[in-house]
């Protein structure tokens, strides 16, 4: 992505795709650093909202939500994993599933949990709504099992 800073007597202007992002100047030490962070969050914004993100994404996810439908100590880890993003209060992880992990359900879950967590994203259930049917499956389950 393309971004042009423009500096006028008073401000910093950061043009990009989406408009214009204003900052006041200050000084310019703190203005060069102000920028690079601005910078920074708008590099990610835009790495988390492109296509090829999107979906790669959504592949590992779903690679994870259909491993659930397994049965076993791999297809639980996927499952605590996934609910524990979901409502990590409600719902806890056991991480010695991951041992049972194939490299296949390992790398989804990783991928998830790198992408999940390092930035302020949509709760974990709602990007593939077609899969709902399985977060409620998998809650249940816990229910179940308590």
């Amino acid at each position: 992505m393309t971004y042009e800073i423009e500096h006028t007597d008073k401000q910093i202007l950061i043009h990009r795709k989406k408009g214009t992002y204003t900052l006041n100047k200050t000084d310019e030490e703190t203005d060069k650093l102000r920028v690079n962070d601005y910078m920074a969050m708008f590099e990610r914004e835009d790495f988390y909202e492109s296509k090829h993100f999107i979906n790669e994404f959504n592949e590992k996810l779903e690679t994870a939500i259909l491993a659930t439908r397994q049965g076993g100590s791999g297809a639980a880890a996927c499952r605590d994993t996934l609910l524990s993003l979901y409502n990590g209060s409600a719902y806890k992880a056991n991480l010695s599933n991951w041992y049972s992990l194939d490299s296949t359900n390992r790398a989804a879950l990783l991928f998830i949990l790198e992408h999940q967590t390092a930035n302020n994203r949509q709760d974990i259930d709602l990007y593939l709504q077609q899969y709902s049917n399985d977060f409620t499956r998998m809650k249940a389950e816990i229910k179940d099992n308590d």
